[in-house]
């Protein structure tokens, strides 16, 4: 059967989970088909970020939170439900199972027509509480009696999968690692692209419905074999060593020193190393066929995709304008937010805050930024680089010292570019907030995107002195504007 996807008639589609790396992707392509669409999760905030230029209605949604349920499905035809809670901690089996719960239940109330569910395979005697817990989050879907499609994937190899990231960040970083044996089971990994062509396929499609699929890429390939293709691709120097001795218990303690992805998805992942992960796709590729790419062609496309994916100035994980464009900068980075109060209104704050670098430097111990610039001096960077182009005003792609002005909101925001070496990717965001009494939330967000094993530990160590150094910049500069607005004012 040929996709006909592309010849259905406009319909009403929520994407739950739209902010994760498959949601992100099916988004675009089925606005390319005409369809109106609706993305929901838990965080707005990402989702204004990820799709602020693109027709789609954002909605807030907890998926523990009925009501925020009901209006998310209402007037919709078809769902994607593509979340997990395995970021929240050991009891995300369960939680996965009461929102799933809900959402049928809800989507059923509401009248959606489809949900298209994605899951993980698993071995019918897997003791993986992840591949476990994907199956009766499908289960759980169906009692709510709206006709379900779950297709059932293993890796999906694109930028963003956690596994594909594990993998990107080991043989980016390191020369060589030693680990577990059961790095030789089996798998079939997935091209994203051949994933989403599956996953739009079966909207609508009433042959799929109340089905479940296995879907696969055409290489059944060990673990091990990953990780060596991918050196191979990048043309990177690792060398994976299989050990006896070493557990996967070791490998889920280990690998958040040289990766930033999500511990908790890591952690609950690492349990499918222990078994062969094989598909039967006949039915799928049956009902939907599709040239499907080898691991290398996967990894090669995921590669060049993200450099051409948009890249606007607001922060969103894998976002490359945060990561300069850099491949060795991880895909998930870590944001250090800080706020403080003031009495003041937004404008003295500005004026204030446009004075920052050059002669001002930096408000609050400038014989601490004098140090980080000397270190960097010595190593050949920008470090030394002091002043400003435009002095107390900020222009987009003009300087500030050794930081790149790259975007500014007159009164409300600045965004700047961290242009001394590190090991990763960084930038500090200001923004001003008004206030109902008047004054002004100042805020101050520190992104950043290591490098390995040398960029956590810069992150981590370093986490408590910037909290300290940033919390008296913010008060320095309410302090100043406070000043400054008193010296203006008439007797």
């Amino acid at each position: 059967m040929e996709n006909n996807s592309s010849t259905l008639q406009a319909m009403n589609i929520l994407v739950v989970g739209a902010s994760g790396y498959v949601g992100r992707h099916l988004v675009p392509k089925l606005l390319q088909q005409g369809h109106k669409v609706r993305v929901s999760a838990r965080r707005v905030t990402e989702l204004v970020a990820l799709f602020d230029q693109q027709p789609v209605d954002i909605c807030p949604m907890d998926l523990l939170q009925p009501t925020t349920v009901t209006e998310a499905c209402r007037d919709i035809d078809i769902a994607f439900y593509l979340v997990h809670s395995m970021q929240a901690g050991d009891d995300f089996a369960e939680r996965d199972r009461r929102a799933a719960h809900v959402f049928g239940r809800e989507a059923s109330r509401a009248g959606i027509k489809q949900i298209v569910y994605l899951g993980a395979l698993a071995p019918e005697d897997t003791h993986s509480l992840h591949l476990r817990s994907r199956a009766e989050t499908g289960e759980a879907l169906r009692e709510g009696g709206v006709p379900v499609t779950e297709l059932r994937a293993p890796i999906i190899v694109g930028a963003g999968s956690v596994p594909f990231e594990a993998i990107r960040d080991m043989v980016n970083h390191l020369p060589g690692m030693l680990l577990p044996t059961a790095v030789k089971n089996k798998s079939a990994p997935i091209a994203l692209d051949n994933l989403l062509f599956y996953l739009v396929g079966v909207m609508a499609c009433r042959e799929a419905y109340q089905q479940i699929y296995d879907v696969a890429g055409p290489d059944t390939i060990s673990y091990l074999q990953q990780i060596e293709k991918y050196a191979a691709v990048t043309e990177q120097r690792f060398k994976p060593l299989p050990f006896f001795l070493i557990s996967i218990a070791m490998v889920r303690f280990g690998m958040p020193l040289f990766s930033s992805a999500p511990k908790g998805v890591i952690k609950a992942l690492l349990g499918g190393l222990k078994h062969d992960i094989l598909a039967d796709d006949k039915a799928i590729r049956t009902l939907l066929p599709q040239p499907l790419l080898s691991y290398e062609q996967a990894v090669e496309k995921a590669l060049a995709d993200e450099q051409s994916w948009p890249a606007p100035l607001t922060w969103f994980q894998g976002n490359m304008a945060f990561r300069e464009g850099w491949r060795n900068a991880a895909f998930y980075g870590d944001c250090l937010v800080l706020s403080h109060e003031s009495a003041m209104p937004a404008k003295p704050i500005w004026q204030v805050l446009s004075k920052i670098g050059g002669k001002q430097r930096f408000f609050f111990m400038n014989w601490v930024w004098a140090i980080r610039e000397w270190i960097d001096f010595c190593v050949g960077g920008p470090g030394r680089d002091l002043g400003r182009d435009t002095a107390n005003k900020f222009v987009v792609g003009e300087r500030v010292d050794s930081w790149n002005i790259l975007r500014v909101n007159e009164e409300k925001s600045v965004l700047l570019g961290f242009g001394m070496k590190g090991p990763g990717s960084g930038n500090l965001e200001f923004r001003l907030e008004p206030l109902p009494d008047g004054g002004t939330r100042i805020t101050m967000l520190a992104y950043w995107h290591p490098a390995g094993f040398w960029g956590q530990l810069y992150w981590y160590s370093m986490m408590r002195p910037h909290t300290f150094l940033f919390w008296g910049m913010l008060r320095r500069i309410s302090a100043l504007a406070v000043k400054q607005h008193l010296r203006s004012s008439p007797d």
